[in-house]
């Protein structure tokens, strides 16, 4: 049984110290959840044993998946000090916290079914994560799904590149973790969260435990 620990806007998991990923589902709950976001977190966290974030708060109450401002800098520093937790669990930053190895975000998502993509991946045009896990992961990615967008309609909100670059405008003291951070955002088609949910699982573990292997 998986133990999430509850803060008041998310529930997070400490995994396995050995894998630098997280995973996180900032829409999960309802109303106007993407729906099936979490079980596809949990999912994964259960399989894996890696570390992830679920929001246990509607997008209509406080969306994460935005920049940091007067009105939800509650729940958005709660978020970012989650993200540190997990980063101190795994063991990876030095004295000025800056990540001494490559790290992947993933942040999952969902849309709507689209006659032109099943999924999209999201790296605010390469400002989220290096050029190399931008094209690794792209290039994994196509390996199991034909319909792949890269930086289209959900390229990601900006305050995906603060994790990596730092908050300049709404908290110049959150200086982001450094190059070695790579948020990817996975936008998932409908069809694809409900019907297959557990191949979406096993694929994208799969591809956590190569990055793991690949980026040293």
């Amino acid at each position: 049984m998986m133990n999430f620990i509850e803060k008041k806007f998310v529930k997070y998991y400490l995994g396995s110290k050995d894998i630098r990923t997280h995973i996180d589902a900032v829409h999960a709950c309802p109303p106007n959840s993407d729906k099936f976001t979490g079980e596809i977190v949990e999912g994964m966290i259960d399989k894996i044993n890696c570390s992830g974030i679920i929001a246990t708060k509607s997008r209509t109450i406080i969306d994460l998946n935005r920049q940091r401002n007067e009105s939800n800098k509650e729940a958005i520093d709660e978020y970012r000090i989650t993200i540190r937790d997990i980063l101190k669990h795994v063991g990876i930053l030095n004295e000025n916290e800056k990540l001494l190895k490559p790290y992947l975000h993933l942040a999952v998502h969902g849309m709507k079914d689209r006659i032109n993509k099943d999924i999209e991946i999201g790296t605010s045009f390469g400002k989220s994560c290096s050029p190399e896990v931008k094209k690794w992961f792209e290039k994994e990615t196509k390996k199991h799904f034909r319909r792949v967008q890269i930086d289209g309609r959900f390229c990601g909100d900006p305050s995906k590149s603060v994790h990596r670059c730092g908050d300049k405008i709404s908290d110049p003291e959150y200086l982001g973790y450094g190059k070695n951070y790579n948020t990817i955002q996975i936008e998932i088609s409908r069809t694809l969260r409900e019907k297959h949910q557990e191949d979406i699982i096993n694929i994208f573990c799969n591809i956590i435990k190569k990055f793991n292997k690949e980026f040293i």
